[in-house]
């Protein structure tokens, strides 16, 4: 293929790309803990799931990991000497102290077939209630972690020091519509960008914890390398 039909070929997969929104996919590259905030006699630190057992990701905090990411993508254009984003086109994106015509809606992400896995479970808590608990359900997709700290006189495990935590196995994907009403190719672009740096979420971060990857597609295609290709060859990031 030669430059001239890979050029004309870029220009028709960008204009059939819709700025009303995307699929989100987020897959957990490493075990990830998001937490809850609970604790119980059994475990110290609980992550988020439903009421049903399944873990999901929150909405607020993947809009939040992905403002950041965006900030982060700006910083990184403005010591490149890019110009093309900047932050007060983060902040409209995510109406972050501004009102704009763009909404960008971003739900909660849950494990792929949801409402048929919660179906499933439903029906077997009805059948089976005292077999089948959330925990139950939970330990299907979670393990616990232990952990210590290290006392640096006696380089050995410090007293009372064990705990635990739970974690979202690797490997899950998480997904969710994500809607964005009044948006333009340029806002796509800059959400492109901020997907593909967001690259960690949760706590523990320093143990291993939390690496993720995202993805975006639109009617099962993917349209987060068009984006990020078109983007680099506007000179994004040149």
């Amino acid at each position: 293929m030669n430059k001239e039909v890979r050029d004309r070929k870029s220009v028709t997969d960008r204009e059939e790309i819709r700025t009303d929104g995307f699929m989100v996919h987020v897959r957990l590259e490493s075990p990830m803990h998001l937490g809850s905030g609970k604790a119980d006699v059994n475990v110290d630190a609980e992550v988020v799931h439903d009421r049903w057992g399944l873990p999901y990701f929150p909405a607020k905090r993947f809009k939040g990991l992905l403002y950041e990411s965006a900030l982060e993508v700006t910083e990184i254009l403005a010591v490149c000497g890019a110009d093309r984003f900047k932050q007060k086109d983060v902040d409209q994106l995510f109406q972050h102290g501004c009102s704009t015509e763009t909404q960008l809606i971003i739900p909660n992400l849950y494990l792929a077939d949801y409402e048929a896995i919660c179906q499933e479970w439903q029906l077997l808590e009805q059948e089976y209630g005292e077999v089948f608990q959330p925990l139950d359900v939970l330990g299907q997709y979670t393990s616990l972690r232990y952990q210590t700290r290290i006392d640096r006189e006696t380089g050995t495990a410090a007293d009372t020091s064990l705990h635990n935590l739970r974690v979202v196995d690797a490997g899950l994907e998480f997904y969710g519509q994500v809607r964005l009403l009044g948006g333009t190719l340029q806002q796509l672009m800059l959400l492109s960008l901020a997907m593909k740096n967001l690259t960690a979420a949760g706590g523990k971060r320093n143990r291993g914890f939390g690496e993720i990857s995202c993805r975006m597609e639109q009617d099962g295609r993917d349209i987060q390398t068009i984006l990020i290709g078109t983007a680099l060859k506007e000179g994004v990031l040149a």
